[in-house]
Parts: structure tokens; C-alpha cells; sequence
């Protein structure tokens, strides 16, 4: 049986604004400041196919708000591993580029988000 992922923290350790969509509800929809944290529990949509592109969490970060991270929890790959994946982008592709997210990203429970700047890159950590 499958092992959905909550994340009950997010740290947005960046100078930018990061914004959250989620794709299964885009009313839920909020902003994190520069160096400032969400708190609360947000379950990570399950994706197995590409008609459910749409259920992803987005992330939008910048100086422009030109950077999208999609998040989602992967059904099929790897089988029985509950892994959170991740795609940078204009759209969600599940099909396309994805990768797990680095850290404690498998097996479901409660999560937390880290986004960091480094050398001008986003990097997003679950832990």
C-alpha cells in the first residue's frame, strides 16, 4: 500500500518571494517571503500518468518570478518506494526530466521543504 508524503514545513532560505500552487486545489494558494517558513500540513499529490499533470504543487521563485519547480509523489517509479520527484520548468512534464528530490524524499510521512539559493541555482531538500 502507498505512503502519501505531508509537508509540514516550508523554509524559503532565498532573498525572493516563493509562491505555492496546488495543482489538485489552485485555490490553496500562498506566498512565503524571502527567509521566512510555512508551517502547517499540505499532502503531495500523487502522479502516475500525464493527464494528472495538473495535481503537482508548483513552486515560483525569483527575481521575476520566472523560476517554476513542480513537486509530486510518483505512483509507478520507483515501484513501492512512495518517492517525491521534481521537475524545473515552464510546465510539468511527467514523461519529461524528473528526479527525485534530494533527501529523505521515499517512503511517505511527514516531510519538510528547504529551498536554498546557491551559485544562482534553486535547490529544494526534503528532510
Amino acid at each position: 500500500m502507498a505512503s502519501v508524503t505531508y509537508i509540514k514545513s516550508i523554509a524559503n532560505n532565498t532573498p525572493y518571494t516563493l509562491t505555492l500552487i496546488n495543482g489538485e486545489n489552485s485555490s490553496y494558494m500562498f506566498a512565503i517571503g524571502a527567509q521566512s517558513a510555512w508551517n502547517g500540513s499540505m499532502a503531495v499529490p500523487w502522479i502516475g500518468k500525464v493527464e494528472e499533470n495538473y495535481k503537482a504543487l508548483q513552486l515560483i521563485l525569483g527575481p521575476r518570478s520566472e523560476t517554476k519547480i513542480w513537486l509530486f509523489q510518483d505512483y509507478w517509479l520507483p515501484a513501492h518506494k512512495d518517492a517525491v520527484k521534481y521537475i524545473t520548468g515552464s510546465a510539468m512534464d511527467y514523461k519529461g526530466s524528473t528526479e527525485e528530490l534530494p533527501g529523505n524524499n521515499r517512503d511517505g510521512g511527514n516531510k519538510n521543504l528547504i529551498i536554498n539559493l546557491v551559485k544562482r541555482e534553486f535547490e529544494v531538500t526534503m528532510v
